[in-house]
């Protein structure tokens, strides 16, 4: 069994917003108005903890079970971080900017957002090994985006978990899917070549 270990980065998105604000100031006996440049903060919280991985984590490691890998949570952080392009909502592009932040270093790389614009609900960067979801994508979503970090790609069947739209709950993977994952440099780093039990 190869055990890859995960590392969940609960993202708040911090969206700044630069405001002309004016207030009265008295001079003498005078008072004017005068200008202030303030910049207001908003924060999006992802919902997801460390509990609720744990849980999708089960459904995952069904699915990745056939393969003798197994996606283990090792560490949760919540990190504050500028939201890419001041939106609120995370999409292919953006993730992208925040993904040279959170690269792999002696696990893979989760990071959770509140929403993920697109329709895989997440995307991933093989080569940084890291990936991401919003917190309305399901279990079998999160699994797709583990699939691209073990050098899966996009197949045409919805019945298959590496559809690239959405695959049905608990898509297994395919024989051919299982042999690629096994000799995928992920599960090398993490353990070698799996046994075939």
């Amino acid at each position: 069994m190869v055990i890859i270990p995960v590392d969940a980065h609960l993202l708040t998105l911090t969206i700044s917003t630069p405001e002309i604000v004016e207030h009265p100031v008295r001079v003498g006996r005078e008072t004017h108005m005068q200008r202030e440049r303030i910049q207001r903060t908003r924060e999006v919280k992802t919902i997801r903890s460390a509990a609720s991985l744990i849980s999708s984590f089960k459904e995952v490691n069904k699915i990745f079970g056939a393969a003798d890998i197994e996606f283990r949570l090792r560490h949760t952080t919540s990190d504050p971080v500028e939201a890419p392009k001041g939106s609120e909502d995370l999409d292919d592009e953006g993730f992208l900017m925040l993904a040279k932040d959170f690269p792999m270093k002696n696990a893979v790389s989760l990071l959770l957002v509140r929403r993920f614009v697109g329709s895989e609900g997440g995307a991933s960067k093989k080569e940084l090994g890291v990936c991401a979801v919003g917190d309305d994508a399901n279990d079998t979503s999160l699994a797709h985006e583990f699939g691209h970090l073990l050098w899966l790609d996009h197949q045409g069947d919805i019945r298959d978990l590496m559809n690239p739209g959405l695959a049905v709950p608990g898509a297994p993977l395919t024989r051919k899917e299982i042999g690629d994952v096994r000799k995928s440099p992920l599960a090398r780093r993490f353990g070698g070549r799996p046994s075939k039990g």
